[in-house]
């Protein structure tokens, strides 16, 4: 090896070493620096010319890939959980803590304890204003509920079209970032660049659950779990959002955009075609995904547990049972039922028994006025064991007879004269029992002549009416919680809570009344509908008043224990990814000192053969 050769060796160990300590002083002046990712010199030795061992100098960023996508994928799972569970929280504190003075709950069992104390003093003026108050207090609870949830639903809306904003400026800046990077000849300079690259997809996890991956020239592409390419060395597409500033009950996500009350997420390509990223589940972790959540079945079902709540208690103080009569034709027997006095959205149920084997089966028949009404939504549907079909009534008594032959089919046998429906099995070898037919028309009077006990104690705000149920035009359900008040006709005049007849006159000391409420209410099996997806179920049930309330706030505890375990568990996963990912990438100070020493020691080396060479070139010179 020549003089020449050492010297040139030696000048490139020189200035490997010299990348080396810049390398080393930007490591640790950005120890503490957000998503700085520690930098190495990697070389290698190359053949130039005549020249053996001159060294090729690259600055490499210290990461481990595979490590850094498990930790977009962890963020994006909490960026779900977090959402929900903040959301729920705050639900959760609407409803109170169970067994407080404001949680749901309580209130409702003042207002029945409230009946247990009238019934055994009808006539008492300042009993009948503590049924009163408590029950004024319980709607206005239900109405702060409902406005709650909706309140939870628009803050849902707008977290989404907040999150669609910023993936859409994410994708922007990433297009400037990449494009820097795929262009950068410096290799320091590519390292700085990548830094800021991977912290605006470390944010864009966050809303959304993505993969990358990375070419030859350094560019990124850029998919979602879904496998939706968004990011292909600039943005792919460009999400949209009409978002709706104000969400009611009644306000669901469709495909159709005539029925759609809430907005819905398009992406639109680079070629202009446009898709609904909803409708194709594009988002399936990241916090718009647990908004969408949110706002299409959390709280809705939340909503609708709350609706149900004050559609069973309004209907269970004001439907009277109108029990069917035994009737028989040969070897066929059933029952006839009079339906006077039914109004839209009240019903007649049908209880049967199967032969043989002996299950009970019930159907469900739900008055609409017109055709337009049907099918029932989906909100009414029943189960296996409790087939809920809606009737029209504008046809006439024959129609309505036929409509239900067609919705029950064969082993029974339905006719009707004047107002009454009769229901008849199929004899006695035939493999249908009919065990009952009962009516449950409203009463809309609070005392009448031979009036009933059953009473419109709770009515609609919306035009003062009693509830029925009805389908026409919207489900009354729906949102009913918002809208329930108490009878103010009841305020105007308290002894209304035991009179109920003006002739022959109710006894001012008539317990008849508040006992019937009470039962109702504690004792009276009804039936609720799979809509409330209680306990995770979507079967129907049967349930008193007073159980229903308990299992809606229990419930609705799990539901946010549940959600918040998760996002622990979840933060505890993020925490370890992260963990693992600077283990290798982040800065260690007493390293980089280390690493320090060894290049101050090879700077010295090298510095020492230059000299070397020179002293001996110089030798030769004087020769």
């Amino acid at each position: 090896m020549g003089l020449s050769t050492s010297l040139g060796t030696a000048i490139s160990g020189l200035n490997a070493t010299q990348v080396g300590i810049g390398v080393v002083s930007q490591n640790v002046a950005n120890a503490g620096t957000a998503g700085y990712v520690r930098r190495v010199v990697s070389t290698a030795d190359s053949l130039s010319g005549q020249q053996i061992g001159v060294q090729n100098t690259q600055v490499q960023r210290l990461l481990d890939t595979i490590v850094q996508s498990q930790l977009w994928q962890e963020s994006a799972g909490a960026g779900y959980t977090s959402t929900r569970a903040k959301a729920l929280s705050n639900l959760d504190q609407l409803y109170g803590a169970p067994g407080s003075a404001t949680a749901l709950d309580t209130i409702y069992n003042k207002f029945t304890g409230a009946l247990q104390g009238l019934q055994n003093d009808p006539s008492s003026y300042s009993l009948r204003s503590q049924v009163l108050d408590a029950a004024g207090t319980l709607a206005r609870q239900l109405n702060t509920l409902s406005n709650g949830v909706q309140a939870l639903r628009t803050q849902a809306e707008a977290g989404i079209g907040t999150a669609v904003a910023k993936v859409n400026e994410l994708l922007g800046a990433l297009t400037k970032v990449n494009a820097r990077v795929v262009s950068s000849q410096n290799d320091s300079a590519a390292a700085t660049l990548k830094d800021q690259r991977d912290s605006i997809l470390s944010e864009l996890s966050q809303y959304v659950d993505i993969k990358t991956t990375e070419d030859a020239r350094g560019a990124v592409s850029v998919v979602t779990g879904s496998g939706v390419q968004i990011f292909d060395g600039q943005a792919s597409v460009t999400f949209g959002f009409d978002q709706h500033s104000d969400v009611r009950p009644g306000d669901r996500w469709s495909t159709d955009p005539a029925q759609r009350g809430v907005g819905t997420i398009t992406i639109r390509d680079a070629s202009g075609n446009s898709s609904d990223a909803i409708a194709n589940n594009v988002f399936r972790s990241g916090s718009i995904a647990a908004n969408i959540e949110l706002r299409d079945k959390t709280l809705v079902q939340a909503q609708g547990q709350l609706d149900e709540m004050a559609a069973q208690m309004s209907k269970a103080l004001s439907d009277r049972e109108v029990a069917g009569t035994a009737a028989t034709s040969g070897a066929q027997s059933g029952f006839g039922v009079d339906l006077t006095g039914l109004q839209s959205g009240n019903t007649i149920t049908l209880d049967y028994q199967i032969t043989p084997g002996g299950q009970t089966r019930r159907f469900t028949f739900v008055r609409v006025e017109s055709n337009a009404s049907l099918p029932l939504p989906a909100s009414a549907q029943g189960d296996v064991n409790n087939q809920v079909v809606g009737i029209d009534f504008s046809g006439g008594m024959a129609s309505v007879a036929s409509q239900i032959q067609l919705a029950i089919g064969g082993g029974f046998s339905v006719s009707a004269t004047g107002s009454t429906l009769q229901i008849l099995d199929d004899g006695a070898t035939g493999t249908r029992d009919v065990l009952g037919l009962t009516a449950r028309p409203t009463s809309t009077a609070l005392s009448s002549a031979g009036g009933t006990a059953e009473l419109p104690f709770f009515v609609d705000g919306s035009g003062l009416k009693a509830f029925t149920g009805s389908y026409e035009g919207v489900s009354q359900t729906v949102g009913y919680a918002g809208r329930i008040t108490l009878n103010p006709a009841l305020i105007a005049d308290r002894s209304l809570l035991s009179v109920y007849s003006t002739s022959p006159a109710t006894a001012q000391g008539d317990a008849t009344r508040p006992q019937l409420m009470l039962d109702r209410l504690t004792k009276s099996q009804r039936s609720f509908t799979n809509a409330v997806g209680l306990d995770g179920g979507n079967a129907s049930s049967s349930m008193t008043v007073s159980s229903y309330v308990q299992r809606v706030v229990s419930s609705q505890g799990q539901v946010v224990a549940s959600a918040k375990s998760l996002d622990q568990g979840q933060q505890v996963a993020l925490a370890a990814i992260q963990s693992r990912f600077q283990a290798t990438s982040q800065v260690s100070v007493d390293q980089e000192m280390s690493q320090l020493i060894e290049l101050q020691n090879a700077y010295a080396a090298n510095a020492r053969i230059i000299s070397t060479v020179k002293e001996m070139m110089d030798v030769l010179m004087r020769v």
